[in-house]
């Protein structure tokens, strides 16, 4: 794999890094990751967006906004969340 290949400007908002990887946030059940590097969790975004484009439509309220969000992780439905394990990373800190 390639280290120098360049991340989509698409993609930036849904790569989240935590202490146990790299993630691909989705909007289906479940997120991608956790992956070694930036670049894997890209290219794993990038073959999600071609397997699932047409199939999941967005509405008008799915529009992402730049900047802080709260997540609710004891409501979260994902199974593989990557914002929860980022919360959890969190967590673990603060208590220690």
């Amino acid at each position: 794999m390639q280290n120098d290949t360049k991340i989509p400007e698409n993609h930036a908002n849904r790569l989240v890094h935590t202490a146990f990887g790299w993630y691909a946030m989705t909007r289906e059940q479940s997120d991608l990751g956790p992956f070694a590097s930036q670049q894997e969790a890209s290219l794993a975004l990038s073959r999600h967006i071609r397997v699932y484009k047409g199939v999941n439509t967005r509405s008008e309220g799915d529009v992402r906004h730049a900047g802080m969000s709260l997540h609710d992780t004891a409501h979260c439905s994902k199974s593989n969340c990557a914002l929860c394990a980022e919360a959890y990373i969190l967590n673990q800190s603060l208590i220690a």
